[in-house]
């Protein structure tokens, strides 16, 4: 369901059993990838839709 409600972002992550959904909007791959990034390096999986 978050899923459909973020186009181009981040739509949830998940650390440790826990996932927290997000609405995180880029307008670019570029941002996406630094974001991705940013949230990898602190453990977490990562759930991104970059069609849009």
């Amino acid at each position: 369901m978050a899923r459909e409600n973020v186009p181009f972002g981040i739509y949830a992550i998940e650390k440790n059993g826990y996932a927290e959904l997000m609405n995180v909007h880029v307008m670019s791959r570029t941002k996406l990838k630094e974001h991705v990034r940013a949230y990898r390096s602190q453990g977490y999986k990562v759930y991104t839709n970059d069609k849009g």
